[in-house]
């Protein structure tokens, strides 16, 4: 994560129309390239990087509260495809509707040129049902921004999509913390050097058996094994993490997970979850 720095981000026809033709906002999957990235625009707070866990390609964040939606709807099953930064085109087709409303359509401050209108997640739900998930903090729900908003659910209701504003106040905060203590461990990209697949198969069997005891934290379980395997320190906490991230194991997510206490981990799933918003 960095601080963005600042450039000529002013819009004008010719740049849209130049990002248009290098595919922004456009493909699915892996091909998805988003119409803005974090270079493009100044953000809310910290912008991200992250790998998707569904998509396998990295994702553009503007904000931490992109960021935080970002790990609910990577966690979730029936999500097969997130693209961010998603832009609402034809442009011709929301300045009609701005008309059509009687409101002002978004415009570079500068330039004065209309802009096309992004939504922060174009989301591929059971592979063909579609949603637009727009995030707003409740206390920038003034009367423009409800205007914008109103321009945006009107394209897509046109289009059959479903729609969705979601606020701040509607993210579980415990659920998000735990997807970000464990996101970085799915893969063994990130693993201790002594870590591959084979170890973990032969550590988390005995892993698990002291764990489901209940009687001790994690950390003085994970500690111990790494003493008694030789494995570097942090290995069984890894080992851990990745058993959890790729629901092999598992555990209330709605709970924050605490390494210095007891967790309740479970070979039976406690909670399958969409960020519905």
């Amino acid at each position: 994560m960095n601080k963005v720095a600042k450039r000529n981000r002013d819009w004008t026809p010719e740049k849209i129309e130049r990002r248009i033709k290098e595919g922004r906002g456009q493909g699915v999957g892996k091909e998805y390239k988003p119409w803005l990235t974090i270079h493009d625009v100044p953000s809310s707070g910290v912008v991200s990087r992250l790998t998707s866990w569904t998509v396998g390609r990295i994702h553009h964040l503007m904000s931490n509260f992109e960021r935080s939606y970002f790990y609910m709807v990577d966690w979730s099953d029936r999500v097969t495809d997130i693209r961010e930064q998603f832009p609402c085109l034809p442009l011709e087709r929301t300045m009609e509707i701005a008309t059509e409303l009687d409101i002002e359509h978004p415009k570079d401050p500068y330039t004065k040129v209309p802009i096309p209108i992004t939504s922060d997640f174009m989301l591929s739900v059971d592979d063909s049902q579609q949603q637009v998930r727009t995030l707003k903090h409740a206390n920038d729900l003034t009367l423009r921004n409800v205007e914008k908003l109103t321009i945006e659910q009107r394209f897509y209701e046109e289009q059959g999509i479903d729609w969705k504003v979601v606020t701040d106040r509607e993210l579980p905060t415990a659920f998000i913390q735990n997807i970000e203590w464990l996101h970085r461990s799915r893969s063994l990209e990130f693993a201790p050097s002594a870590l591959n697949e084979g170890i973990i198969k032969i550590v988390a069997p005995s892993l698990l058996t002291e764990v489901l005891k209940r009687n001790r934290p994690l950390s003085t379980i994970t500690i111990e094994s790494d003493g008694k395997t030789g494995l570097p320190i942090g290995s069984s906490m890894f080992i851990v993490q990745h058993m959890l991230a790729t629901k092999q194991w598992k555990v209330d997510m709605y709970k924050k997970i605490n390494p210095s206490e007891i967790i309740g981990i479970t070979l039976d799933r406690l909670v399958s979850t969409l960020g519905e918003g």
